[in-house]
């Protein structure tokens, strides 16, 4: 018997039937993963799962040391990214208000206006340096170039068609009706198509930015993190939502794509992507049909940087505990009155990053260490909205033994409001900046707040791409 054949036997013999039949399962898995579709359930689960344990180690563990690593591609906001802004006849008016928004903090990069009904006579936008910000009808476009065609009466494409032919007639009062039932729907249709509108017709960039027309996105803070991502490899960011079937980035939030998504898709795989034209016909969310065709060519939602993003305004952005260190990338729902031009002028000429902890005294409001002389505050909610991350316990007597609660569960209560009425105390672990409601009293682990706050590092500015 030679030595090879020794070895195979020992080997071998080793091998207890138990292990062999483990060794089998993983190896068919394996090869199950492998021969898979890119969107099938089986890399959907075994992804989720890998998410769910990455998502687990950044909260109990955060850690923003990646942001003081060299930044390996440096970025020019202006002149790396451009931003496909979505609109509708219905919120066509706040358009001039988040151009002039970002236009305060210097943020006149190449964008895209898409809208989903005809342009309007003397219809036109501009950053105040005067260069011009095109405006496509987008689902006209989609039905010139052939991407849908309404042989079968489509629903969505009769409801645009009929919105269209209100606006040749000038019958405001039909127009704005059907923009509000319709509207959602309208919005669908927008995402593959503006993306490809974007990649056919802009100069190309190294960032995509798909976002709202209430959605303020941060110049300095996207910066910073792009210049640690590399731009020629698929990139898909944004704040996850959906089951595991389908991950996809809150079109709220904002969506950050890179280049390469787009040529792997447009260029690559213009089969896909033509499936996802028509899809949209009949898509529920734009959003979700977005990652959903990105699956179909390997590109997953990257939920490492979830954090950065946000769906809230200002008064409503929770502070997180495990979010404390990481810059802050966007606000949303600011269709609302002044919250667009309000936050446009808090932010006027930002030079650096915007991070999570910083948002109270941007805001001017209570800075953490106020708490310690003053820590209950009459009238005013520092929890917000509650949810089935935080905590109620009823019968609570008194605001003393509301703080004493806080006080037991010193690493996730971040605030604590005392409601006087229902003798409820609620905490978090959050804070927001603190909302005016009567009858009740609130305040903020400042001991906590500490700890995280010392625990962060001071980054430099971001670094410019070279002219």
């Amino acid at each position: 018997m030679d030595n090879g054949t020794r070895v195979r036997n020992l080997c071998l013999a080793r091998l207890t039937r138990s292990r062999i039949a483990i060794l089998a399962i993983f190896s068919f898995l394996f090869i199950v993963y492998i021969f898979s579709p890119y969107d099938s359930l089986v890399r959907s689960s075994i992804r989720w799962q890998s998410t769910v344990a990455s998502d687990y180690i950044q909260h109990k563990y955060p850690s923003d040391k990646w942001l003081y690593k060299e930044q390996r591609y440096p970025v020019d906001p202006n002149r790396d990214i451009a931003i496909i802004l979505k609109t509708g006849y219905g919120t066509r008016k706040r358009v001039p208000e988040v151009v002039a928004a970002l236009a305060n903090e210097t943020f006149e990069c190449d964008m895209l206006l898409l809208q989903d009904y005809p342009l309007l006579e003397r219809q036109s936008f501009a950053w105040p340096s005067g260069k011009n910000i095109p405006v496509v009808d987008i689902i006209g476009w989609m039905l010139e170039t052939g991407k849908v065609i309404n042989k079968d009466k489509n629903q969505r494409i009769t409801e645009y068609e009929s919105l269209s032919d209100a606006i040749d007639a000038e019958d405001w009062f039909m127009s704005d009706t059907l923009s509000k039932g319709n509207g959602w729907e309208l919005d669908a249709m927008k995402f593959i198509s503006g993306l490809q509108y974007a990649w056919e017709n802009l100069p190309r960039k190294k960032w995509y930015i798909m976002s709202d027309d209430d959605t303020y996105v941060l110049k300095e803070s996207l910066a910073l993190t792009l210049g640690h991502l590399d731009p020629s490899t698929p990139q898909y960011l944004g704040n996850p939502v959906g089951d595991f079937k389908g991950r996809f980035a809150h079109g709220g939030s904002s969506a950050v794509l890179s280049g390469a998504v787009l040529k792997k898709l447009f260029n690559d795989n213009p089969k896909i992507a033509a499936e996802a034209h028509v899809e949209a016909t009949t898509a529920t969310w734009g959003d979700k049909l977005l990652s959903t065709t990105l699956m179909k060519i390997g590109i997953y939602l990257d939920e490492n940087y979830s954090r950065l993003f946000n769906g809230e305004p200002p008064s409503m952005t929770r502070m997180w505990i495990d979010r404390f260190c990481l810059p802050l990338i966007s606000f949303h729902g600011l269709g609302v009155g002044s919250r667009m031009s309000d936050v446009g002028n808090t932010f006027k000429g930002m030079k650096e990053p915007v991070f999570w902890r910083q948002l109270g005294k941007i805001y001017g409001a209570a800075d953490f260490e106020s708490f310690v002389a003053e820590p209950i505050r009459a009238n005013q909610d520092f929890v917000g909205r509650l949810d089935e991350h935080s905590t109620t316990i009823n019968l609570v007597e008194s605001v003393e033994e509301c703080v004493k609660i806080c006080g037991q569960h010193s690493t996730d209560c971040l605030a604590w409001t005392w409601d006087m009425g229902t003798k409820q105390c609620h905490y978090a672990p959050w804070t927001i900046i603190g909302d005016y409601r009567e009858n009740v009293l609130s305040g903020i682990n400042y001991a906590l707040a500490q700890k995280l706050s010392e625990g962060c590092h001071s980054p430099p500015a971001p670094v410019r791409a070279a002219e």
